[in-house]
């Protein structure tokens, strides 16, 4: 009997058959499941989805004894059916109704949980699926994107979240089919696949934004596109717009502890007295365990180790805890400023506490090094998203555009991180909308048809830069100035440095476009793009060759938190000069000073 004939009863008569160890059977159970899933009722399809998770597992430990998981299996499939009578005598109702309930019972820490989880994973897809369409064979990348699906699909059944449950079900399935190579992640597919996050994204922000027990509505189009996940063929291309975390690999004297072949203060013992001698060797040669014994040890050390390793591990903490704990470190470094530049430690009498007062700073400037690193955070997230905004206003506009991104693990504050997506968008969107022309214009101008553009984020002097750079037009001079002159903003372009033209763009209400589009054009963006960067300290400078292409710099401090300086005293006025901006101090002597025409003084230095 084929799978697509198979009945849930005879699944269980299978069921009862087959060996735990039988891949191949296992396998078609799984497969047949997932049929069945498709057309049964939610009720049903949790009690599905969790036999079929139970089967993954046991595909997984291949070689143990996983009988008991078979066991449960059966259980399973025996509460499917069921629960599928009990639905045909009437005794269970069921509603496709687009409302459903957050039925999270006085638990919002767990519905948290999931939304936090959920939007790390689903960035995470995001990610892989844009390598993905760049490499239609990368199978690393499929397989992330599954297991954003899976973890999700498994998290929500237990929630009780249907339409997430659904979508991610039919996803799962969409992603099965690229994963055997039976489809490939190009063209109509590819944009599928990009629609199923988005989709995702909007129920999980429906869900983060209902209360427990109200309704959730779900988005329009939701059915339609848990439709086309299941038959994809049927897609048309649109032209608009984890299991468990990987774990370390078990260190081979934790296996044979674990399995009781040694005693765990022998295996330190050897391990720190085995030099450059594999630790496994060692192990034989002590006589602890037999050769046999570690070569099985050995075997699952690296059927455990054959998925990647983190190579670190973190926790969560609330953010308001973070940002208090910065805030008591920068009292405690004013504070101990104050002592260290009190005139008793100062004095010389006590020389013990001038050194304790010492030591202290050193410990106190590790603590706000520490706690400086501790804000900063990656540019990766921002990258990705506009590595997706790329794609779909290239797609909207009929380009081809290769995004290049360079320096996305370049650190910056994380209050700052959220602040400057805007400004980038802004100035993206320009770059894709006025800047990289069509392919046709591009060619006939000795160009490539496919435009660059480049997104680079570096850090220089103590600032964090990023770059927007394409390879398109750049900026028309002569337009500028003419549009400026009809604007009122200046009476001439005489003497003006490209610098001083370029920067008139950034007037409130300016813009050169020839046609307002829905994705810019009405000069509204730049100015408001200079506001907010100047509110972070910073400054946006354009450098632009007509004809060539044109790249905007955004220069930003690298945290808006305390920032070491030197107190210095000009006249009767004092100010504080940044340390990281001071390439030298020097202590001038009396000698070393000069007056000018009796008004001004100079200072000597290195013979000038």
């Amino acid at each position: 009997m084929s799978d697509e004939k198979l009945t849930l009863h005879d699944i269980a008569a299978l069921i009862v058959q087959i060996e735990p160890t039988d891949v191949a059977d296992l396998s078609r159970v799984r497969k047949a499941l997932n049929i069945i899933a498709e057309t049964s009722p939610i009720f049903v399809q949790r009690t599905i989805i969790e036999a079929v998770n139970k089967i993954d597992q046991m595909i997984g430990e291949k070689g143990s004894d996983t009988s008991d998981l078979l066991a449960g299996i059966g259980a399973l499939i025996e509460e499917a059916i069921d629960a599928m009578e009990k639905s045909d005598e009437g005794k269970i109702s069921f509603s496709d109704s687009k409302d459903e309930q957050v039925s999270i019972e006085n638990d919002p820490a767990l519905l948290e949980e999931f939304i936090t989880d959920s939007q790390e994973l689903v960035a995470s897809a995001e990610a892989a699926l844009l390598e993905l369409e760049r490499d239609p064979e990368n199978t690393e990348a499929v397989n992330t994107v599954f297991r954003a699906f899976h973890t999700i699909k498994g998290t929500s059944a237990f929630l009780g979240l249907d339409h997430i449950l659904k979508l991610t079900h039919g996803g799962e399935s969409f992603l099965s089919r690229i994963r055997d190579k039976e489809i490939h992640c190009i063209d109509r597919y590819a944009d599928l696949a990009f629609r199923s996050v988005d989709m995702l994204k909007d129920l999980i922000e429906v869900v983060q934004n209902s209360s427990i027990g109200n309704p959730i509505v779900a988005p329009d189009g939701l059915d339609d596109l848990i439709a086309l996940l299941n038959k994809p063929e049927a897609a048309s291309i649109v032209t608009e717009a984890d299991e468990e975390a990987v774990k370390m690999p078990l260190r081979l004297g934790d296996i044979l502890v674990a399995q009781g072949k040694a005693d765990r203060e022998k295996i330190e013992a050897i391990a720190a007295d085995r030099g450059d001698q594999p630790i496994g060797l060692a192990i034989v040669r002590s006589g602890i365990a037999s050769l046999t014994e570690v070569g099985r040890a050995l075997r699952k050390q690296r059927f455990k180790g054959s998925t990647k390793p983190t190579g670190e591990s973190s926790i969560r903490v609330r953010t308001d805890r973070l940002d208090r704990l910065i805030e008591i470190v920068g009292e405690l470094v004013i504070s101990h400023s104050m002592v260290a530049q009190d005139k008793t430690v100062n004095s010389g009498i006590y020389p013990e506490l001038q050194w304790k007062v010492n030591h202290t700073d050193k410990i106190v400037r590790q603590m706000q090094a520490l706690c400086m690193s501790i804000r900063m955070v990656p540019l990766r997230a921002t990258f990705h998203k506009i590595a997706r905004l790329v794609r779909d206003l290239a797609h909207r506009r009929k380009i081809n555009i290769n995004f290049i991104p360079v320096g996305e693990d370049t650190e910056i504050d994380r209050t700052m991180v959220d602040l400057i997506n805007d400004p980038l968008i802004h100035l993206v969107r320009n770059a894709v909308d006025h800047g990289i022309e069509l392919p046709e214009e591009r060619e006939s101008n000795g160009k490539p048809s496919t435009g660059t553009l480049l997104l680079k984020a570096y850090h220089s002097g103590g600032n964090v830069v990023v770059e927007i750079s394409d390879d398109g037009k750049g900026l028309d001079r002569d337009k500028i100035i003419q549009k400026a002159i009809e604007k009122g903003i200046i009476e001439s372009g005489k003497g003006m440095s490209d610098s001083e033209v370029h920067s008139l763009i950034f007037q409130p209400g300016f813009s050169t476009a020839d046609k307002v589009t829905d994705l810019s054009g009405r000069g509204v963006g730049l100015d408001v793009v200079k506001e907010a960067i100047e509110t972070l300290r910073g400054r946006v400078d354009i450098s632009s060759e007509y004809g060539k292409g044109c790249t905007f710099s955004i220069r930003l401090p690298l945290t808006m938190a305390i920032t070491d300086g030197m107190l210095v005293k000009v006249g009767n006025h004092q100010y504080i000069l940044p340390t990281i901006n001071i390439d030298m101090s020097f202590r001038p002597d009396a000698k070393a000073l000069s007056t000018v025409a009796g008004r001004g003084e100079i200072v000597i230095f290195k013979g000038k």
